[in-house]
């Protein structure tokens, strides 16, 4: 028979089960009868020739199974009665199909929420025109081969290109005012704390408002196949020299602040005080080639009237104007590509050597962007490790009922072996049965999972202020997390049912027929089995729990740290200085003045100063730092080894502002600030670093270059070469909560001849409370300046020792807290059964005049010892790992006795009155039905 017939008669046995199995009923039955004719004709009575002719043949259900053996079916149809038997025990048992559905579907659920999420952060595709097709193009250098593209290397690569379709260029974004937006009602107000409880920065009522607006190519959208939710997107006209200021919507902004109203479409919106008229709107939660949903889209050429650089940068080959994306030409290979890029900018170095001498270009496949980093996959990996303890947990405790279950079905896995029941389909049975289990859970989980990511990222969005742009992750279970709760419900069926069915099969015949219970051999075996999964599940709700509160405590207790300067009664004020592009310097002053008058006098306010970065507000500036005398001036900028400092510009009044005390010497006088005096305020650990054991007031610092220039291009006040120190500060954390600075300069700042954009306002009162008045104060001044404030408290939250801590925890604390529940369900489970197996010992020994007391101590001992040892085990566990922890998180003591200690009893407690209460039981057996008990 070939193949072809096989699969055919195959296919034939399981479609058309019911014909098939006529048939060869007909057959057998006409051969049996042809023989029996046979007989009859020679002498033979037509009875007797029967009989023999079904001796000589053989049972006909012994025939019927060898051809269906034959067929390959039996397999199959052994499979279906076993899932239909497996689905009748489990209706039969709703307790525990309830309970070890629910345990399942938890831990399974969580893994899921988990893989989607990483899912839609690293593996799915971009939503583009052909992902898989889409490349990106890179300039690259010594140290770095991911740059951007000037715009004209960007246009040659557009026009000259053969294996790439129409070349398009996302030239990045910037913040952008305006002030023709509806009034917000109250459901459009951002709110202020995050889903973790994190205090965000809130836009002053009153100032503008700021919109982060990203620029493309007019070819951007036609190239990913982008449809336009209304009106029409940018066109390749758009995007060129003098051409008509215009804008795209993101369907999100469009729908939260003008509710979707298609009019908006041919309107005029002012964005740095340019008109642009709206064209068209994106698809909500449309990405792009983006990580979220921008707010507006612009063209490339629009950029520079709004500050986005200049005409002259766009057609300057040493500035980097964005990233280039196109498609693979059909039939055109990635290296074909990137060797005809290479060929391209060969031609551009041979044109322009001097500036592309060192370029080189590089095409890489967009999927390469989802790939997620080695910076966070440490996170990944402990995110992971959470939610498999907690699988670990809920499969240890599905196998702790199914060990229970097994020895309950003693007596009929018995009968079925005596019968000629095989092991190996018992084994099957079982594991169909645990199987099934797990598929439920997985159905159960999936929804759940579902349900929960949306509520998060719905959680999230809300806290995040609509200007930022959007979230857009797409969390909506597709196939592959549909098969990924699959694989992980099959994978766990096996893992928790392979175990208990082993066991089950280890029973002894004779015994379990006469239902006296389990030989002394195999009741031990399945205690110590027991025990085992208890510690374990004891143990990886214990590491859970330990380091979830370690996190906490690490978080509460950065909070305390002392930052060396008052964030209590300080109000944080930054204005958007991109936005103000179109303002001269002079203007840029006299609205500096304005505003610090403004604010000085209003009602509550103490004290108000600027600095060019506030405290733990991000923005660092580092700047090489010696002594005068330790090298000459001249060598300075040829071999400059001097370590880097961080600094910051300050008025005068800053120290006194936020309450940091001058050690010795004095601040800096308004004179010194306004007639740049080569004066500088240095830290405490400064003064040691440079000066150890010495008095630093009056010696001299070699700041920045030989010619004191700035570091950072764009700075406003050069440095002075050398400066005389006038003053010591106290030591403050200005650039990491973690640790004071090792060294810090403070350098005087002109309120006559100096733009900042960061404001310090010191009140007697609430900072929340003032944050109104302050709004009204910059309207006041200039509508138009975006401002937003928050009290300096709430930036120290934002450090990132401090989120990340805090964001572990409140996720370990959930799963931990899902843990424990699995745990003490397993306690209660084992202790449950434990007392059912016992009754009838339990019962002779209260005959034999035991004490209630004495029984609930037998009872909770067995569950004592195992949680005992799987605490020490979570103990030892969670010590190692809280020292990786510690490494990477500031705040969190590795060892802090209240977590250990509080946790542990914590969970003990908990378990043994998850024990108590079956336990409870056995104190109320009767002896007389006890020793009836079978």
């Amino acid at each position: 028979m070939t193949m072809w017939s096989r699969i055919r008669s195959w296919m034939r046995a399981v479609m058309r089960r019911s014909r098939m199995e006529r048939e060869m009923d007909a057959e057998l039955r006409f051969h049996i009868e042809a023989f029996a004719e046979d007989l009859v004709r020679s002498g033979v009575p037509h009875e007797e020739a029967m009989r023999r002719a079904r001796i000589e043949f053989g049972g006909i259900e012994q025939a019927k199974e060898e051809c269906r053996e034959a067929r390959g079916v039996n397999f199959l149809h052994s499979l279906i009665q076993d899932w239909r038997f497996g689905l009748r025990m489990l209706k039969k048992n709703p307790g525990f199909t309830a309970t070890a559905i629910l345990a399942l579907a938890l831990g399974i659920g969580v893994n899921t929420t988990v893989f989607t999420a990483f899912d839609a952060l690293a593996l799915r595709p971009r939503p583009v025109e052909d992902p898989d097709r889409l490349m990106g193009v890179y300039r690259t250098k010594e140290g770095e081969n991911r740059g951007a593209l000037s715009y004209p290397d960007y246009v040659y690569y557009r026009d000259h290109t053969k294996t790439l379709s129409d070349l398009a260029m996302f030239g990045g974004g910037m913040a952008l005012t305006t002030t023709d937006l509806p009034p917000a009602g109250p459901e459009q107000v951002p709110r202020v704390v995050s889903t973790f409880g994190f205090h965000l920065p809130q836009l002053l009522q009153g100032s503008a408002h700021p919109l982060m607006c990203f620029f493309v190519s007019g070819n951007y959208f036609p190239l990913l196949g982008a449809q336009p939710a209304a009106g029409r997107l940018f066109l390749p006209e758009d995007d060129q020299p003098g051409a008509q200021p215009v804008v795209v919507l993101s369907g999100n902004f469009w729908q939260s602040q003008f509710h979707s109203n298609p009019g908006v479409v041919g309107s005029t919106m002012h964005l740095n005080r340019v008109a642009f008229t709206i064209i068209g709107v994106t698809p909500a939660d449309y990405l792009g080639t983006l990580s979220s949903a921008p707010v507006l889209w612009a063209p490339i050429a629009a950029g520079p009237l709004v500050g986005n650089g200049t005409r002259e940068s766009l057609e300057n080959r040493n500035v980097g104007a964005g990233i280039v994306y196109g498609h693979l030409k059909a039939g055109v290979s990635l290296p074909d590509a990137a060797a005809e890029m290479n060929v391209l900018a060969g031609q551009l170095r041979a044109a322009y050597p001097e500036i592309e001498r060192n370029a080189g270009v590089r095409v890489a496949s967009e999927r390469e962007f989802g790939h997620i980093d080695a910076d966070t996959w440490p996170i990944v990996a402990a995110t992971m490790g959470a939610v498999a303890l907690l699988l670990l947990i809920a499969c240890a405790n599905v196998a702790s009922l199914l060990l229970a279950r097994a020895a309950a079905r003693r007596r009929e896995i018995g009968v079925r072996l005596s019968l000629g029941a095989g092991r190996r389909r018992l084994l099957q049975q079982l594991l169909i049965e645990s199987t099934l289990i797990a598929l439920l859970a997985g159905a159960v989980g999936l929804p759940i999972a579902s349900w929960t990511l949306h509520l998060l990222v719905a959680e999230i969005a809300l806290a995040i202020p609509s200007s930022w742009g959007a979230i857009a992750l797409q969390v909506t279970p597709d196939v592959r997390i549909f098969g990924y709760t699959v694989l992980i419900s099959l994978l766990t069926g096996v893992a928790f049912g392979l175990t208990p069915a082993l066991h089950a099969l280890r029973v002894d015949v004779n015994s379990a027929l006469k239902d006296n219970g389990s030989m002394l051999g195999e009741r031990l075996s399945k205690s110590r089995l027991r025990d085992l999964l208890l510690v374990a599940q004891v143990a990886a709700c214990l590491v859970l729990l330990i380091n979830s509160a370690l996190l906490l405590r690490g978080s509460q207790r950065a909070l305390r740290i002392d930052p060396g300067f008052d964030s209590k009664h300080i109000v944080y004020l930054e204005m958007y200085k991109a936005t103000l592009s179109g303002y001269s310097q002079e203007q840029l002053l006299q609205l500096n003045e304005q505003l610090l008058e403004q604010i000085a006098t209003l009602p509550g306010v103490d004290s108000v100063t600027q600095a060019s970065r506030g405290p733990i507000s991000g923005g660092n500036r580092f700047v090489p730092v010696g002594t005068a005398d330790a090298e000459p001036k001249a060598n300075r900028e040829v071999n400059d080894e001097r370590p880097a400092i961080g600094y910051s510009y300050v008025l005068a009044n800053y120290f006194e502002t936020l309450g940091v005390p001058m050690i010795r010497g004095r601040s800096f006088t308004a004179e010194e600030a306004d007639t740049r005096a080569p004066v500088v305020v240095i830290s405490e650990a400064t003064a040691r670093r440079f000066w150890p054991r010495q008095d630093p007031i009056g010696k001299r610092l070699a700041i920045g270059s030989a010619h004191g220039q700035p570091p950072y291009p764009g700075e406003t006040a050069p440095f002075s070469p050398e400066s005389e120190v006038i003053g010591v500060a106290r030591n403050v954390r200005n650039l990491a909560l973690s640790n004071p600075d090792e060294s810090y300069l403070y350098l005087p700042l002109s309120r006559s001849r100096q733009w900042i954009s960061t404001l310090l306002v010191r009140t007697s009162g609430n900072p929340t409370s003032l944050l109104p008045v302050l709004g009204s104060a910059v309207r006041r001044v200039d509508a138009h300046v975006p401002a937003v404030a928050a009290p300096l408290d709430w930036m120290v939250s934002f450090d990132p020792y401090f989120v990340i801590s805090r964001i572990g925890g409140v996720l370990c604390s959930v799963v931990g807290a899902l843990g424990l529940f699995l745990a003490c369900l397993g306690v209660y489970g084992m202790v449950g059964y434990g007392v059912v197996e016992r009754t009838r010992e339990i019962g002779i020994r209260m005959a034999m005049g035991a004490q209630r007391e004495q029984v609930l101590g037998l009872a909770l001992r067995e569950s004592a010892r195992p949680m005992l040892l799987g605490t020490a085990i979570g103990i030892a566990a969670s010590a190692a790992i809280s020292r990786l922890l510690s490494s990477m998180l500031f705040g969190l003591n590795p060892m802090d006795a209240i977590s250990f200690a509080g946790v542990s009893v914590l969970l003990i407690a908990v378990a043994l009155f998850a024990g108590w209460l079956p336990a409870r039981r056995a104190t109320r057996v009767d002896p007389i039905v006890a020793l009836r008990y079978e």
